[in-house]
């Protein structure tokens, strides 16, 4: 009897381990692919908003900006120059015809190159521009610009690359899947089923870097686009 007893409860083990065996091998993937394409949609978004500085500074002064935290301060502090029309434009007449009769001038004004960016692209929310400089989160990776210029018949064309490697993706990974303030339950479920699985190879050969840019050609597209 006691042969039998014991039989049964490592039966029950044996099919409580093949379980979880056959629900992580489900489960994994799916999560990893998850966190992966949830991070891209956030850095995406910091890219393109580093994209539409670096085309403010650019345009100020010929360059760009070849370092993070450079960018973020030129972003809350830098100022840029920009002429608005002031007056109206009564109906039925044109710009040109309302500057002609006085009802409308042009005026230079200063604002920093945050606002210049939000007027040029309605889309750029005010928290894109939250910590710049970091790739996910502060104390986290930076974003690395490589900048450089092309010769071509009359000038140096200025470019720059940002390379997202997928270890600043998928930084801090275990975190973002159980937060610290999680039970002790789903802690340990977590463990069992996504322990590791950051450093997982058969996944990450699945997935790539994210590039914005290049040093060999005047484009300042995402590897996304």
């Amino acid at each position: 009897m006691k042969a039998k007893t014991l039989f049964k409860i490592v039966l029950v083990l044996v099919i409580i381990v093949l379980a979880i065996m056959v629900m992580r091998s489900i489960l994994r993937p799916e999560k990893f692919r998850s966190v992966y394409n949830q991070r891209c949609e956030v850095i995406k978004e910091k890219l393109i908003t580093i994209r539409d500085l670096q085309a403010v500074y650019k345009n100020e002064y010929k360059a760009y900006l070849s370092d993070a935290d450079s960018l973020a301060d030129f972003s809350e502090n830098g100022m840029v120059s920009i002429i608005k029309n002031v007056g109206d434009i009564p109906e039925g007449m044109s710009e040109k015809d309302a500057l002609a009769a006085g009802l409308l001038h042009k005026e230079t004004v200063e604002i920093t190159a945050k606002e210049k960016v939000m007027e040029t692209d309605a889309s750029r929310k005010i928290e894109n521009f939250d910590n710049l400089q970091y790739v996910l989160g502060v104390n986290g990776p930076k974003f690395n610009i490589q900048t450089a210029s092309i010769a071509s018949k009359t000038y140096e064309i200025p470019v720059y690359m940002i390379v997202v490697p997928l270890d600043d993706i998928l930084y801090n990974m275990e975190e973002a899947i159980t937060p610290p303030n999680s039970n002790a339950f789903v802690k340990f479920m977590n463990k069992i089923f996504y322990g590791g699985l950051s450093e997982e190879t058969q996944y990450r050969e699945q997935y790539k870097d994210m590039v914005m840019g290049s040093l060999t050609e005047a484009v300042t597209t995402g590897n996304w686009e």
